[in-house]
Order: structure tokens, then sequence, then C-alpha cells
């Protein structure tokens, strides 16, 4: 995705505005698939100051997710803001990052793919209320009641129910 700046590179100081809704190709991060259910849309304002541009907006889209409660397959909505700076040659030493520009537009891909990595969520959950599966026999608890829960004791649901035995009130660990 680029913004033409042409206009703003001769004008310094000029507020320029940018609205954009693109088809993204599907992104790979620590070996999961993000896959996009519909076009990344863009709403940006910028500014260049002579040396270089400051850029903020945001952006929205849905994702493809997997509930981690159900595993079910939902679309998650996404959104999130940014504002970066570009700048022509940016100074290895630099005190602030930025991203570098050349010519008269701005490609913002790379910093959009940032701003959604950084800003997704670790996991994925299709509602609030999600029950999730039954520990036992892996019902979705969502549309049915298991009868696990009734029959099986909760010593023996809990993961840690076995260290209960290794603690003895009497004795010093």
């Amino acid at each position: 995705m680029k913004i033409p700046v042409a206009l703003e590179i001769k004008l310094p100081g000029r507020i320029g505005t940018f609205s954009a809704s693109e088809e993204v190709p599907d992104m790979e991060y620590l070996g999961q698939d993000i896959h996009f259910a519909s076009p990344l849309a863009v709403e940006a304002e910028y500014v260049f100051d002579g040396k270089g541009f400051s850029v903020k907006g945001s952006l929205a889209t849905s994702l493809h997710a997997v509930c981690a409660l159900c595993a079910k397959e939902f679309e998650a909505p996404f959104t999130a803001a940014f504002e970066e700076r570009f700048m022509r040659n940016p100074p290895e030493d630099a005190e602030e990052e930025c991203y570098a520009f050349s010519g008269e537009e701005i490609d913002i891909s790379q910093m959009l793919s940032d701003t959604i990595l950084l800003n997704m969520q670790p996991y994925s959950v299709c509602r609030q209320d999600c029950r999730g599966l039954c520990p036992v026999c892996g019902c979705d608890l969502n549309t049915a009641q298991c009868s696990c829960a009734r029959e099986v004791g909760e010593e023996t649901q809990s993961p840690f129910a076995a260290l209960k035995t290794l603690l003895n009130d009497d004795k010093e660990v």
C-alpha cells in the first residue's frame, strides 16, 4: 500500500489524508499462519516537516481464527492504531526508530504488517462466555452438557490432585 506524497513534499506542514482498502496476502509469524477474512482498511493522516513524514491512523480487518477454548473457527474483528515516522535517509544512529521512503510515495506495507503482528492477541476466544470443551470427554460445553462433571469427583478433575497427597500438615517439607 503506497501513499502519494508529491504535493506534501513541496508544501511542508500541509496535512494530507489517505484512505484505502486492499486485499492482503496471508502472513506467517512464529510458525503460525495468519489468514485475513476481509480486506485491510486503512485511514491515515500524514504531514511532512522538511525532514520526514509523520503518519498516524488506524487499520481494520477481520481474521480467520480458532477459539482457544472450544476449537471452533470464527472471524475475529481486528483493529489497531499506528503512529510512525518515515525519513528519506534515516541515520543509522537515530534516536527514534523510523521507516525509510524514497521518491514521491511512502510504502506503508511493512509498517502495516508490523502493526498487525505487534497488536495481535496471543489467542482468540469466539465469545466472552465461551465454556470451552469438557476436560474429560471433549464435549463442547456451549452446545451440550456432559455428565462427566457429576460422575468424576473434583479430586480427579484437577491436574494438581496428586500433589495433595504429598502435603502432610504434621511434617516439614
